[in-house]
Order: C-alpha cells, then sequence, then structure tokens
C-alpha cells in the first residue's frame, strides 16, 4: 500500500556541476553522471518502460538516476522540452548538448546547469520515494538546501553568484518525469542556496584533514621531495597558510590563491581552458585519422571504458592522441599562474588537482614546468608541487561543498 506524500521531505545537496561531470552527494549518496542532455523530438520517445517482474522494476528504480526521461517547467529555465538526462542522453546516440568549453557565457547563465541540477534533485527525490513506499501519482515535493560552486573567473563577476542562487531561490520548479506510462511530477522549493567559488572548496577540505587524503599528500611530498621528508611534517602541508590550488576541470582551470589563511578572490584566477579543450582537438585529429569520434563527450566515455581485447589497442591510440595535446593546456596553465603569483608573492606551496589533473600528471610536462616557473618568484627555492592522488582530485569540490551543505542543515 503506497504511503501519503504529505510530510515535508527536506533534502542537503552537495552539488558539484563541472562541465564534463556532475558529482553530487545528495542526503549521504554519492552520485555522478555525465554534464550532458540529448533534446527528444517526437520521433525520438521511446515507449514507457515495462516491467515482467516485481525485481525488474526494484532493478530499475536503484539506476534510476542513469535513466532520466524529463521535461522543466521552472522560470529559470527558458527553453521548452523533453531531455534525456546524463547517461541517458550518452546512451541514446541522440546529438548531445553540453557546455561550450569555448564561449565567454558563464556556467550560471545557462539553462543547461539548471536542467542538470533540478533533474539531479528530483531524479533522487523519485527514487527515494519509490524505496518509501510513497505513492508516486502523486506529487512529489522536496524543499532543498544546496551547495553549489562556479568558476573563480565567474563568480569574481558583479552579482553573478547571487544572480545564480536566485535562478533557484525564486520560484518553485517541477521536474516531470516520462519513463511510465504514468508520468511522476516532482515540485521543488529551495530553502537556502550557497554559491562557493571553486578552487576554494577544495582547499577547505584539504585543509580539513580529511580522512586518508592527508596521508596521500605526504607520500606525494616526500616522493618528489625527499630532502625535505623529514622536516616536513603532514600538518606542516594540509595547515599551510600560504598556498595556490590549481583545479584542472573540464571547462576550466581555477588557480585560487590562499593568502595568510584566506581566499584571495582578487589574485586568484580562472584560465577558461580545462581538459575538454584537450579532448576537444583531440576530437578533431582524430577525425583526420578516420576515427568516429563527433564530440568530446563520446571520446571520454571511450576512454573510460572497459574494452575488450578486439579494441585495446585502437583505445590506446586513441588515448595517446590525447596525451599529444596536453602540453598546449601546461603552457597556458604556466602562464596563468605566472599571472597570480605576481599578486600571491609569498606563496610556498601549490596543490594541483580536478578531474583534468590525473593525466597531467604523468603524461605532461607541467609538474617540471610548475616547479621552474615557481623558482623565478622565489629567488630560485623549491615552491613543493603536490598533486593530489587520483582517488581524490575530482571530488575535492564536491567533498568541500559537503561541509557547506552540513552547515546549512
Amino acid at each position: 500500500m503506497s504511503q501519503s506524500n504529505t510530510k515535508e521531505y527536506i533534502m542537503s545537496v552537495a552539488n558539484d556541476l563541472g562541465y564534463g561531470s556532475v558529482k553530487a552527494n545528495i542526503d549521504g549518496e554519492d552520485i555522478k553522471f555525465p554534464s550532458v542532455v540529448s533534446a527528444e523530438r517526437p520521433q525520438d520517445i521511446a515507449a514507457p518502460i515495462e516491467f515482467d517482474t516485481d525485481a525488474d522494476r526494484d532493478e530499475y528504480m536503484k539506476n534510476f538516476l542513469n535513466t532520466m526521461d524529463v521535461s522543466v517547467s521552472s522560470n529559470a529555465v527558458k527553453v521548452a522540452g523533453r531531455f534525456l538526462v546524463g547517461n541517458a542522453a550518452v546512451n541514446s546516440g541522440l546529438n548531445l548538448r553540453q557546455f561550450d568549453v569555448n564561449d565567454y557565457t558563464g556556467k550560471s547563465e545557462t539553462d543547461l546547469a539548471v536542467i542538470l541540477t533540478l533533474s539531479l534533485i528530483a531524479g533522487k527525490r523519485v527514487k527515494e520515494a519509490y524505496a518509501k513506499g510513497e505513492d508516486l501519482k502523486e506529487t512529489l515535493k522536496a524543499k532543498v538546501n544546496m551547495a553549489t560552486a562556479l568558476p573563480i573567473s565567474e563568480g569574481k563577476k558583479n552579482n553573478a553568484k547571487d544572480n545564480y542562487r536566485q535562478r533557484y531561490m525564486d520560484s518553485t520548479h517541477t521536474v516531470t518525469f516520462h519513463n511510465f506510462k504514468d508520468p511522476i511530477t516532482v515540485s521543488i522549493e529551495f530553502n537556502n542556496v550557497y554559491v562557493a567559488l571553486e578552487g576554494e572548496t577544495a582547499q577547505m577540505l584539504i585543509s580539513s584533514d580529511y580522512d586518508g587524503l592527508s596521508d596521500k599528500i605526504k607520500a606525494d611530498f616526500d616522493k618528489n621531495y625527499p630532502d625535505m621528508k623529514d622536516e616536513v611534517a603532514v600538518n606542516d602541508l594540509i595547515e599551510s597558510r600560504n598556498v595556490l590550488g590549481i583545479d584542472i576541470g573540464e571547462g576550466t582551470t581555477d588557480i585560487v590563491a590562499i593568502i595568510n589563511g584566506k581566499a584571495n578572490p582578487a589574485a586568484s584566477t580562472s584560465l577558461p581552458q580545462g581538459y575538454g579543450n584537450v579532448l576537444q582537438e583531440a576530437v578533431r585529429v582524430l577525425q583526420d585519422q578516420q576515427m568516429n569520434f563527433e564530440e568530446r563527450s563520446q571520446l571520454q566515455s571511450f576512454l573510460n571504458e572497459k574494452v575488450s581485447p578486439l579494441r585495446r589497442a585502437r583505445q590506446d591510440k586513441v588515448r595517446n592522441v590525447v596525451y599529444e595535446q596536453l602540453e598546449p593546456l601546461a603552457d597556458n596553465i604556466i602562464n596563468a599562474v605566472s599571472q597570480t603569483m605576481r599578486t600571491a608573492k609569498d606563496t610556498e606551496l601549490v596543490f594541483v588537482y580536478g578531474g583534468g589533473s590525473i593525466p597531467m600528471e604523468d603524461e605532461s610536462n607541467l609538474r617540471e614546468k610548475l616547479s621552474t616557473k615557481l623558482k623565478s618568484f622565489s629567488g630560485g627555492y623549491d615552491v613543493p608541487v603536490v598533486w593530489i592522488d587520483k582517488e581524490y582530485a575530482q571530488l575535492l569540490n564536491e567533498l568541500g561543498l559537503q561541509l557547506i551543505a552540513n552547515a546549512l542543515k
């Protein structure tokens, strides 16, 4: 028997909405899916899903966030239509809409950011309602406390953070799921939205002595600076008050200056390039080599795929083409760091993280280039460069946002 949906349902959301993927935690569940949607034309719309057994239905609902078929009604969204979201879009074979890593439109100004965020929250609400036996024929309601972030260059613009916050706060949003014969409707209201700057939240997590992360930081330092490993303790690293954080994302690289223990937006900067630009350039090269890749999300999916031996040589070739495009990005990061260092004069330590840092650690000369450039601001002395381990590199902002979201409860 279904339960009535009269009880107020409050959700706590840490939403690291990246150019490449959505990385979030909602009420303790970690969620990740590609930052893409596909618009459905009438001929693209599939028949509603049906189930042979209750076990099939249960399994489908556990995986519901990978099957989202939505329409959104909200004053914050101008574009109308019906969309497959995230992995459902990738698996559909339809044209993908993704963040443009080349133009200068801010993430906060796009409808895509809001559609992805509302779909994420509504999908989680449906998943939980099903698990608790709520009546899915009634409108599901959610009150939301959310922490999210913008790139530094965008967040520093006049009113950008507040305008983005108000897109969520100023109206009630309705998301309708069309997966089934009977649509499921979710009504979302935001109690509170905190908009941080990307990179600042990562530094917050580093200094919090997060479980396991501190040991990885010390291990990277000891490996690369063996002459100092006995005199520099882990607390010296995570509690440093004058730090640069280099967050290499999909569409931007944020360089965060922590001066005297506080983030300094005036000294911090964003490079409007990231790993997505590398993938985009690789797509052009691969097309010239008669390899069938149309856009970067498809390429990224292929690189992450566990392939059979029949396709392993092809995947290795594709990966090598991507790595060949890394050095121009590394050079541009060095130029941006140089600009920041003119203001952040007393930097004693640099952390490198973000999804783009993972391939760049071993497949580019970024560490060596950083070390050389930093010496030109320190009289020739080493400014240690610490790479955040790949286990945490892409999650620092999300985990930092969780700290903020917990404080909003």
